[in-house]
C-alpha cells in the first residue's frame, strides 16, 4: 500500500508543476510584471459626459410630451374634484355624462403614459448603447495605450485602488467630449 501511495503523490507532484509550468504567463517567464487594471463600468456610464449629454438631450426631447401628460392628469384631478364635490348638484344625465368624460381621460391619460415609457425607454436604450460602447473602446484603448496586459469588469471582488483604473478612464473620455466639443 505504500507503494501505490508513493507512486500516487508522485504522480500528483509532478502534474502540480506541469500545471504550474502552463499557468506562468509569458511575461514572468521573462521576469517582468503583468499590468492588471480594474475599471467600474456601470459608474463610468453613469458619470461619462457623454451619458450626461444623452440624458439632457432626452429630457429635451420629451419635455413637451411631458408637460401634456401633466396638463391632462390637472385636468382629470378636477374632473374628478368635480365628481366628488357634493355640494354640486347634477342630475343624473349630467353626472354619468361627467362620469364617462373623467374614465375616458383616465384611459387615454394611461395609454399615453405607456406610450411615452415604451419610446422614451426606447430612446434611452438608443442613447445609452451608444456611451456604453463608447466606453467599451475608451477602456480597450486605454489598456492599449497604458500597456496594460488585462483590465477587468464585473465579477470583482475586490479591487485594490492602485489596479482601479476607472477614474483615469473617466478623465480620458471627458478630455475626448471636450475635444469633440471643441472641434464643433
Amino acid at each position: 500500500m505504500n507503494t501505490n501511495f508513493g507512486a500516487l503523490s508522485g504522480r500528483l507532484l509532478c502534474a502540480f508543476f506541469a500545471l504550474a509550468a502552463c499557468c506562468i504567463s509569458p511575461a514572468m517567464a521573462q521576469g517582468t510584471e503583468s499590468r492588471i487594471g480594474f475599471v467600474d463600468i456601470p459608474y463610468l456610464i453613469d458619470r461619462a459626459p457623454q451619458a450626461l449629454e444623452a440624458e439632457l438631450r432626452l429630457e429635451t426631447e420629451f419635455a413637451p410630451r411631458q408637460a401634456e401628460l401633466e396638463a391632462q392628469r390637472a385636468e382629470l384631478a378636477q374632473l374628478v374634484a368635480q365628481l366628488a364635490n357634493s355640494s354640486l348638484e347634477l342630475d343624473e344625465s349630467e353626472l354619468a355624462q361627467l362620469d364617462r368624460k373623467t374614465r375616458g381621460l383616465e384611459r387615454r391619460i394611461k395609454r399615453s403614459e405607456q406610450d411615452f415609457r415604451e419610446e422614451l425607454n426606447i430612446q434611452k436604450n438608443d442613447e445609452f448603447k451608444k456611451v456604453r460602447i463608447l466606453v467599451l473602446e475608451a477602456i480597450g484603448e486605454f489598456g492599449r495605450k497604458h500597456d496594460y496586459d488585462l483590465i477587468v469588469s464585473d465579477g470583482v471582488l475586490f479591487a485594490n485602488k492602485r489596479v482601479d483604473v476607472t477614474e483615469r478612464i473617466l478623465e480620458s473620455l471627458t478630455r475626448e467630449n471636450n475635444r469633440l466639443q471643441s472641434a464643433n
